[in-house]
């Protein structure tokens, strides 16, 4: 399997799971807002995952510049500028007695890093997709994808 391939399906996973995450706390901050959720849960789960954010952001970042996929690489490092300018000045952490009067910025901050996730999504997958065109439209990668599909094929029929 080719590397780039391989280097565009860790990046679908990983900016599937910060799409994922960005998403889990606006919805978060929407239940704070209609009452369902107290601060202080709401401070517990938000916050436990805000480094885990932070540091998938920069393995993204560095895989895709180490790989040579330098425009998306470069995006990927402006979000990952835009968190760390975040965690700097504290903004990115919920803080229990203050999480009414901080949540129209959380929820600012939060769709903006969503809007930039779900762009930098589309982007990714699109280039996975035609990574993995270009790899199997190879004579090697056409005759290990009849391997591949023949041995999927004898494992579903029993033969």
């Amino acid at each position: 399997m080719s590397p780039q391939l391989l280097v565009w399906i860790a990046a679908m996973i990983l900016q599937s799971a910060l799409l994922g995450r960005n998403m889990y706390a606006i919805v978060c901050l929407t239940d704070l807002q209609d009452d369902i959720i107290n601060p202080f849960d709401l401070s517990t789960k938000l916050n436990r995952f805000v480094m885990h954010e932070i540091i998938a952001q920069g393995c993204m970042a560095g895989m895709l510049l180490l790989s040579g996929n330098l425009l998306c690489g470069a995006c990927h490092a402006a979000v990952l500028g835009y968190l760390l300018h975040l965690h700097s000045h504290r903004l990115l952490h919920v803080h229990t007695t203050d999480a009414f009067r901080q949540l129209p910025q959380q929820k600012k901050q939060r769709i903006i890093l969503l809007a930039a996730h779900l762009l930098l999504f589309v982007v990714v997958v699109y280039r996975l997709i035609e990574k993995a065109l270009l790899t199997l439209l190879t004579a090697e990668g056409r005759a290990m994808t009849k391997k591949l599909l023949h041995e999927a094929a004898a494992s579903v029929h029993g033969y």
